[in-house]
């Protein structure tokens, strides 16, 4: 398995993640490269933790994620009233 950094979203460097002990990282980041995971991956990620006496060792891989998608909902639907049924629209 291969991991690689993401420090644009989730740079401990940054005192607003610093502030928020979290970061999120996109989707659209993690089905890109150099990740190009697909939809249904599993995200497994490790973490260096630094502070004022350096770097922690890496963390032992963990799994927190599997990356998925949801439609979003249908926008401008029109219902055609004849093709209508007692237990259907017509859409």
């Amino acid at each position: 398995m291969t991991f690689s950094l993401e420090l644009i979203n989730c740079d401990g460097s940054t005192s607003a993640i610093v502030a928020a002990t979290a970061c999120t990282v996109p989707v659209s980041i993690l089905t890109s490269a150099p990740f190009n995971l697909t939809w249904g991956s599993s995200v497994y990620a490790k973490v260096i933790a630094t502070n004022k006496y350096g770097d922690s060792p890496i963390s032992t891989q963990g799994n927190g994620a599997v990356i998925l998608s949801y439609p979003s909902a249908p926008l401008n639907l029109t219902e055609v009233l004849s093709v209508r049924t007692a237990t259907t629209l017509g859409l």
